[in-house]
């Protein structure tokens, strides 16, 4: 059984414009909502528009452009809306960006205006055409507004502590609006994201929108009546994904998850099948001491029903021929079939030789001057984590137990609570686990974090190991550890 992901499939003759934020929005969500999205604005869909619509300043996006995991937006508004360019030169768009600047009074002018505020805390970060500070919601009163609307300006504040002074009209919305207006979008076509309340004026354009789950509460709560914006379930771009099926900007649905049960009450999943093959097809008992793969076969000696998930070495991807499912030991384990996934020796090289060995097997045991990180192995390791995270998601049963083992599949929890959320995960580690400052020097720690935390449950070795695990999800997120004894 093919299973679709359950992400929205495009529709290349569609001229989607999508103007999102940043933090919270497109830099948040799911890893494989996050790679389905850029994997979208990477050529997928012809005449499609991204549009970065920000409060950082433009200084602050560029270690975002320099991110190859953010597609390249086509627009960028920074600054609240006070910045235009465009996002392959960053050279301002014209004449918008000087209609703007015409109507700043600048900032030394309205820096001193604030001065007897003393209850404003500047902000320094890189800005341009606005000044920003830190306030208590309480201390804006009307003196503040009195003055600030003399300088033709107008106050915006937003997570109960950022207050920002603007030109008078501009904001996130009115700058989007007039963008689109100038290069003469179809209105129809555009999807604007947040999660803020800065983002509010974005909703009030008569766009499309989708405000993307765990979002400001005082955010949601202003756009709640307003018919033409979602309030999306998932995180950052899940939530973008969810928006554009909901807007039936993109073609496709959401498959339910019946559409994707197997019969496997226990899937394991791991890199080697439970026998050796052939050239010539047959199998064999393995030659490797390994014991884990005799460990995992007790599991299915009571009769349970059951899937074995791996590789088997290929000529391609999609061999003709190639029987996906095959039993393993018809007397012994009546009940258990090996779902075999057809893989190149070049992408076992790539993806199991080069990459898990060369980046991930020296950190596991602390010589991080050994590893060797490549972005281009790591989108590849991705792909096969996928790959394995479909076939399982195939085999089990409704509300089944999947077993996923090693550092090489560290991915598939992600990929695989996206697409059967009732499964319950486990994931087991037959290795070390490093301690957290030597687990975070891997470019993708908080990734693998993310994706392990998919699981219900997780397994070490040792105590020790168990407790760098946990260092290391602390330095992901707040954590509380509850007692259990």
């Amino acid at each position: 059984m093919e299973v679709e992901s359950h992400f929205p499939k495009w529709n290349p003759s569609e001229h989607l414009v999508l103007a999102t934020d940043l933090d919270g929005t497109l830099l948040a969500g799911p890893l494989p909502a996050r790679r389905h999205l850029r994997e979208l604005f990477r050529g997928n869909m012809p005449g499609s528009k991204l549009i970065f619509v920000t409060g950082r300043g433009l200084e602050s996006v560029l270690p975002v452009l320099n991110d190859p995991t953010v597609p390249r937006p086509d627009y960028i508004i920074a600054d609240v809306g006070a910045t235009v360019v465009y996002g392959e030169s960053l050279l301002p768009v014209m004449p918008l960006q000087q209609e703007i600047a015409a109507v700043w009074p600048g900032t030394h002018r309205v820096l001193e205006a604030l001065i007897p505020f003393t209850y404003l805390e500047q902000q320094t970060v890189p800005q341009e055409r606005r000044c920003s500070f830190f306030v208590q919601e309480g201390r804006i009163d009307d003196e503040l507004r009195l003055v600030v609307d003399d300088l033709g300006c107008e106050l915006l504040f937003s997570a109960q502590r950022y207050l920002d002074v603007l030109p008078k009209g501009v904001g996130k919305g009115s700058t989007l609006r007039r963008l689109c207006e100038q290069l003469g979008f179809d209105f129809e076509t555009i999807l604007a994201a947040g999660d803020s309340l800065n983002d509010l004026s974005m909703f009030a354009t008569g766009f499309h929108g989708v405000v993307v789950g765990n979002a400001e509460p005082a955010l949601v709560e202003a756009v709640r009546q307003l018919e033409h914006t979602h309030l999306a379930v998932g995180d950052g771009c899940a939530g973008i994904l969810e928006g554009l099926t909901h807007h039936r900007l993109l073609n496709g649905e959401k498959p339910a998850v019946a559409d994707c049960l197997g019969e496997s009450d226990l899937v394991m999943v791991y890199h080697r099948l439970p026998f050796d093959e052939t050239l010539g097809g047959k199998r064999q008992r393995p030659k490797s001491p390994n014991g884990i793969i005799p460990t995992l076969l007790n599991f299915f000696s009571g009769g349970t029903t059951g899937s074995w998930v791996a590789w088997s070495q290929q000529p391609t991807r999609e061999p003709e021929g190639f029987d996906a499912r095959v039993t393993v030991d018809k007397k012994r384990y009546p009940n258990l079939c090996a779902a075999r996934i057809p893989l190149t020796a070049n992408d076992i090289d790539l993806f199991y030789k080069k990459f898990s060995k060369e980046a991930f097997w020296p950190i596991i045991f602390s010589f991080s001057d050994k590893a060797v990180f490549r972005h281009a192995h790591w989108e590849h390791y991705l792909e096969i984590n996928e790959v394995f995270a479909k076939k399982t998601a195939s085999e089990a049963s409704r509300g089944g137990l999947v077993w996923v083992h090693d550092y090489n599949l560290w991915m598939v929890p992600a990929f695989l609570r996206m697409l059967r959320p009732d499964l319950k995960i486990a994931f087991f580690h037959h290795t070390a686990f490093p301690s957290s400052d030597v687990f975070n020097i891997i470019p993708w720690h908080r990734e693998i974090i993310g994706s392990l935390l998919q699981c219900d449950y997780i397994g070490f070795h040792i105590p020790r190991y168990v407790e760098n695990f946990v260092d290391a999800v602390r330095s992901y997120a707040p954590t509380e550890i509850l007692d259990t004894s």
